[in-house]
């Protein structure tokens, strides 16, 4: 056996040295709740993950998993890196270098057009093809200071475990934006909710069955809660679970929450300029926050390309991908049979469009010159091309630009729904 080996997730091998691993890195604080739902989460994704060991003990773990996104009108499917960890000894062998890279391979292998995770710091996923998101808001305030326009009704209170199949069909069913990101089944979402604080979740049925609900941790008697999940199938209901939210009011000092792209929150707070004002520095500050948080990239370019919208203008263009997963895919002893999108490729728009890899154009001839994160980018409706060209990301002439931002300019900024 090497001493550093990139192998397949086994429960009974692993489970013991992932626990210390997490312990090291502060996400496991040996409580016997947490280590439940711990094991709950590896166990709910069938395998699908990796393992870096040393010397025969697991000292990193890299955890996928399967389900599907909205694009635009359509929907296709897509994968998450669902946790990277690294013991503290490990740091520095490419360990989770290779286990991710292997993931996101693997991802591609089980049919993801897309593969997206939650970043610790922006650069470091750069490495593997991956493309930073767009901001999103944080809203924190005041209950109390909320107004929201729809009558008060008493909700109910639903467990994790025991109703854990309406909550989770509720979310796969939830209303879902350009973006809107669905991932693993009934005990992944379940586990998945519970692995950091306790969750309590309220919501409303309709029709007997749950339609939306907020799944919400809470800090101490006056908060600060926070909204982790929430699903609804209608922007209504997403304001009927606000209007609960200020009922918080006579106890909660602050509730934080990401602010759907339909609305703008601040619509909610009475006098918010006041507001932000007279809780400024306090601990109960409200205020509302921008964060880029995760990122994702192309797995299946001709996927993606045909999920776009029909273009009145046909539209012919060669591209020339760099995809520096590459490297680690080797590093990492990857045999599977999917390719990165290293290449050229020429890309057709009209009523239908099509993505086919093309030989025999020399690098730097064609139209278009650019990564794969930065392509991802563009496609998902991030950043315009022209934008993209600006920062260096993109080589292209003006005309050429033009044409790539108007393919994507009728996009809303995605939004996943989904904590990665």
């Amino acid at each position: 056996m090497n001493e550093d080996e990139i192998l397949p997730f086994d429960f009974e091998r692993d489970m013991g040295d992932v626990l210390q691993t997490w312990s090291e890195t502060g996400w496991f604080e040996g409580e016997e709740r947490q280590e439940k739902q711990i094991r709950a989460f590896f166990e709910a994704n069938d395998g699908r993950s990796v393992v870096g060991q040393i010397a025969g003990r697991t000292e990193s773990v890299t955890h996928r998993t399967l389900g599907f996104m909205r694009y635009d009108q359509s929907e296709i499917p897509a994968g998450g890196i669902t946790a990277v960890t690294t013991s503290r000894i490990a740091r520095k062998r490419g360990l989770a270098s290779r286990g991710t890279a292997r993931s996101v391979a693997h991802l591609g292998d089980e049919g993801a057009a897309v593969a997206l995770l939650g970043m610790f710091e922006q650069g470091f996923y750069d490495r593997f093809g991956f493309g930073v998101g767009p901001y999103e808001n944080e809203v924190y305030v005041y209950p109390g200071a909320l107004n929201v326009p729809v009558d008060y009704r008493t909700p109910e209170r639903f467990d994790l475990e025991e109703d854990i199949e309406e909550v989770h069909a509720a979310m796969v069913t939830r209303y879902l934006p350009h973006g809107g990101l669905v991932i693993g089944g009934e005990r992944s979402t379940s586990a998945g909710l519970q692995i950091d604080d306790e969750v309590r979740v309220f919501g409303y049925r309709t029709d007997g069955a749950i339609s939306h609900f907020v799944a919400v941790t809470s800090k101490g008697e006056h908060g600060p809660d926070r909204i982790i999940q929430w699903a609804y199938a209608t922007q209504t209901q997403c304001l009927e679970l606000l209007r609960m939210v200020q009922e918080w009011g006579d106890q909660v000092d602050l509730v934080r929450f990401t602010e759907p792209r339909w609305m703008q929150a601040q619509d909610l707070i009475v006098h918010p300029g006041h507001e932000f004002r007279r809780t400024g520095g306090s601990k109960a500050e409200s205020r509302i926050d921008a964060d880029a948080w995760w990122q994702l990239r192309i797995l299946d370019l001709q996927t993606c390309i045909r999920a776009m919208r029909p273009s009145d203008e046909a539209f012919s263009v060669s591209v020339q991908v760099s995809d520096p997963i590459d490297r680690h895919l080797r590093d990492g002893g990857y045999e599977g049979s999917w390719t990165s999108l290293e290449g050229t490729w020429n890309l057709r728009f009209g009523e239908t469009n099509r993505a086919e890899r093309i030989e025999g154009i020399a690098p730097g001839d064609a139209d278009v010159v650019t990564s794969v994160g930065a392509l991802s980018r563009w496609w998902f409706g991030v950043v315009p091309a022209s934008t993209l060209a600006v920062l260096g990301e993109i080589e292209a002439d003006p005309d050429v630009l033009t044409s790539l931002d108007r393919l994507t300019a009728h996009l809303p900024k995605p939004q996943i729904g989904w904590d990665l």
